[in-house]
């Protein structure tokens, strides 16, 4: 294989296939960055990396007079190419085992592992096909990958559930605390189930490398497989194993909230920080709890932590029905806040002790674009 190409192209293809790549996989050859200039595709080098879980591919242009491929050690490949000078630069190799790259008047020789033992990406096939805006995208994952367990205990909840009905795509989280719905237009078709559990991380890898707004997400998925194109790139993942619990059972029927608020966003958002800073109380396993207390004069926030101090703010907000005073992780409001639109939210509560639900200022519970439901904290004494 030999090739020229710009530093610039190489290195944004090698980050973006990097983050597929583990050095921790028991298989060495997953620690590597597959390079292939491939007959079918002249002018082209593809860029593939993959730790079974999640696979990524990405298309760049190269002046190509030789076609082949090389497994090159991935990290070591990173950050050989983050370190060579702006310019172009020449891969090339007589054999497998070894690879050069050739700037300016030097050269560099890896060794690289066997390009035949580098799993194939799969093939791109499923009963749901479709397509969704990159804005779209970005935003749904954004504001639910906040509720998604990171603990492995429970792999379903580790997850994003992927609906699919007509022409909206509902993208759902939660590690059982909290609770994230998105929702957006899509365009496509299904047939059979149009329910997946896809990782958080493949989730937010793409949203991550999705940089232009006005492109689009193509989808095609299976039982097993799910597949995304986003302009010269390409990712496989696996679809998490098992049925997702029914989310519609823990959202409250509209006739149970018995207090229901408006507050500007930024200003809770802001009051929220400073008293998360004076509420670490974790020797007592009390981190980051706020009381938040709804009245007619507003809101009244409190925070402490013996050995640190304490905060009482008062807030502008509107209240309509009972008056509800109620414990809160602060990280689990600030998540939330963070990711939403708009100057206003509205808190629709149902007590002091059950679930509560935080929506965009106007918004109705079962046409919302985003539900967060949250799990007041059970105080002792």
């Amino acid at each position: 294989m030999k090739l020229t190409i710009q530093k610039e192209d190489l290195l944004y293809a090698v980050n973006a296939v990097g983050r597929a790549i583990s050095n921790k996989n028991t298989l060495p050859i997953l620690s590597g960055i597959m390079l292939e200039a491939p007959e079918d595709l002249p002018g082209k080098l593809v860029l593939r990396g993959t730790d079974l879980d999640l696979a990524m591919e990405c298309l760049i242009d190269a002046e190509v007079e030789k076609t082949g491929k090389m497994v090159a050690p991935g990290r070591y490949f990173q950050e050989l190419v983050r370190h060579l000078p702006e310019g172009p630069v020449t891969l090339s190799s007589e054999n497998t085992e070894e690879m050069r790259l050739i700037y300016e008047q030097s050269e560099i020789a890896i060794r690289c592992f066997d390009p035949e033992e580098f799993p194939a990406l799969p093939t791109a096939e499923g009963n749901i096909k479709g397509q969704i805006a990159v804005s779209t995208f970005r935003r749904m994952v954004k504001q639910v990958s906040i509720a998604a367990a990171t603990e492995e205990v429970r792999p379903l909840f580790t997850g994003i559930l992927v609906e699919l009905a007509g022409d909206e795509l509902v993208m759902v989280a939660s590690d059982t605390h909290r609770l994230a719905i998105a929702v957006g237009g899509w365009q496509g078709e299904s047939t059979g189930d149009a329910k997946l559990t896809l990782p958080c991380r493949t989730m937010q890898e793409i949203a991550r490398l999705a940089l232009n707004d006005e492109g689009i997400v193509e989808i095609i998925a299976s039982r097993n497989q799910a597949y995304f194109r986003l302009e010269n790139l390409t990712f496989a993942s696996r679809v998490i194993a098992g049925q997702y619990p029914d989310y519609h059972q823990v959202l409250p029927a509209s006739d149970l909230y018995i207090c229901h608020t408006v507050i500007q966003r930024d200003k809770l958002t802001e009051a929220l920080e400073r008293a998360a800073l004076l509420s670490r109380d974790t020797a007592r396993g009390k981190a980051n709890i706020v009381c938040l207390k709804w009245g007619e004069q507003g809101l009244l926030l409190t925070a402490e932590a013996p050995e640190v101090g304490n905060i009482h703010e008062e807030l502008p907000a509107t209240l309509e029905g009972e008056q509800i005073e109620s414990s809160y992780n602060a990280r689990y409001l600030l998540d939330a806040l963070k990711v939403m639109e708009g100057e206003n939210v509205a808190f629709h509560l149902t007590g002091e002790s059950t679930p509560g639900i935080i929506l965009p200022d106007g918004a109705v519970q079962e046409q919302s674009p985003y539900t967060y439901l949250v799990l007041p904290i059970r105080m002792r004494g």
